[in-house]
């Protein structure tokens, strides 16, 4: 890097850290007013919020891998974030032009389930693997099996089960992989991780038993909030050198 470059690059993780710690305030101040006066406007906000961050993050991540040498876990990790967006728009778009609204379980949930997928592929190449200890991903695995399980058994098989066991494994895939591949290691973007993933293991919940809870509109700011942490997370100070190393050595085995 030239000396020309640093002040550049110091500008940019500036705008980039002010604009998401932002959303993050924004995301901050929803949850609260959520829980205090719930109302539509604030869930409107809500999603707009997400979505704003959603492609933001997407653009930042492209942005990096372009302009500064960032490998290719930055342009899945885009991916991501821009197919959850596009996911979330179509609902929009669906109920704007009078195609009706997708009740759960839906194509928009294939979506939502794909995008963190592909985070946690992401993560998979962003950073090197760091194995982690066996009684932490048992406990994650008993959260990622036992309760969607535990709900196909009590209830019988059905979409909304089956879906719920889908966005568990989903997120357990997430969370797991990026503790095998040095998350722990970045503050930021596990706390934005395990946002996320909490989130999305609770909406399912939400949609099948508790459709008409108001509280549980929070989960929205926390989604936004999960976005902009593990942008805040991924991006500096490493952005250019850590995601630009080679992903793993061949011999090196990955995660599924």
């Amino acid at each position: 890097m030239s000396a020309q470059e640093t002040p550049d690059r110091d500008s940019t993780i500036s705008v980039i850290s002010g604009l998401f710690g932002g959303f993050l305030g924004i995301a901050a101040a929803l949850s609260l007013a959520l829980v205090i006066v719930p109302s539509g406007q604030f869930l409107s906000l809500s999603n707009y919020l997400q979505i704003l961050a959603a492609f933001s993050g997407a653009v930042v991540f492209c942005y990096y891998y372009l302009r500064h040498g960032g490998g290719p876990g930055l342009l899945w990790a885009a991916g991501a974030f821009a197919l959850w967006g596009i996911a979330n728009v179509a609902w929009y778009a669906a109920v704007f032009f009078g195609v009706g609204t997708f009740t759960f379980p839906s194509l928009i949930d294939m979506g939502f389930i794909a995008s963190i997928l592909l985070l946690s592929s992401a993560y998979n190449r962003i950073h090197p693997r760091k194995q982690v200890k066996g009684p932490v991903l048992l406990a994650l695995l008993f959260l990622m099996l036992v309760v969607p399980l535990a709900i196909l058994a009590t209830g019988g098989i059905t979409d909304q089960g089956l879906m719920i066991l889908l966005y568990f494994f989903a997120c357990g895939s997430l969370i797991i992989t990026g503790l095998n591949h040095s998350l722990a290691d970045h503050p930021a973007a596990l706390a934005g991780t395990l946002l996320f993933a909490i989130s999305f293991m609770a909406y399912p919940i939400r949609e099948t038993f508790f459709a008409g809870n108001p509280y549980l509109t929070i989960l929205g700011p926390f989604v936004a909030a999960g976005f902009s942490l593990i942008v805040l997370g991924l991006i500096p100070p490493g952005a250019g050198t850590t995601q630009g190393a080679p992903e793993q050595p061949a011999d090196s085995p990955r995660e599924p």
